[in-house]
């Protein structure tokens, strides 16, 4: 999602080290390039996307409407934006049947409408809490979450993020949770 250039190849890949490990695999972008604090705002919003499960990345609208299609009111995933000036959209099923939103990104914010986040997951979370567009659940790739996946959604369901810290837990389990501190 991130650099510049023509449409990627599906195989093209750029390898990131944001964090101490080992490498993190981010797909080419035909993206605009950004700069440094945008850029890495905008790598840390693909991992955390890519984390969600409800992301399907460079999946045509026509598809992605398709899917939806079988789907109940207010099921969403996000995908990359098929215009170039854009990062994402959202695509939801409607009582009129499944529509796309482009999600905006724009000085260091990304904007659904009204509400705006610096990242796309808590801008979802928002939207699912009130905006006029039913967002109720999202489509993931894979419709069974795991055990982790499910405990790791109650707590942060629980307690939400800000009260993480306070948890008594070990180490690994709170990195494990921070991946992805959301609640949907």
């Amino acid at each position: 999602m991130v650099g510049g250039g023509a449409c990627p190849q599906q195989e093209s890949r750029q390898v990131i080290y944001p964090v101490p490990g080992p490498p993190i695999v981010l797909p080419q972008s035909r993206y605009r390039l950004f700069r440094n604090s945008e850029r890495q705002l905008v790598e840390l919003s693909v991992l955390t996307l890519q984390a969600s499960g409800f992301y399907w990345g460079p999946l045509p609208t026509a598809e992605a409407h398709s899917m939806l299609a079988k789907e109940s009111v207010g099921t969403f995933l996000v995908r990359d934006s098929s215009q170039g000036n854009h990062l994402f959209s959202v695509s939801i099923k409607m009582e009129s049947g499944p529509v796309s939103v482009r999600v905006l990104f724009f000085k260091g914010r990304f904007w659904l409408r009204e509400l705006f986040s610096d990242c796309p997951v808590k801008l979802l979370e928002q939207a699912v809490n009130g905006i006029k567009l039913v967002l109720s659940k999202p489509l993931r790739r894979t419709r069974i979450l795991s055990l982790q996946q499910l405990c790791r959604l109650c707590i942060v369901t629980q307690y939400g993020r800000e009260g993480l810290p306070r948890l008594p837990i070990q180490p690994a389990l709170r990195n494990y949770i921070e991946e992805f501190p959301f609640k949907i």
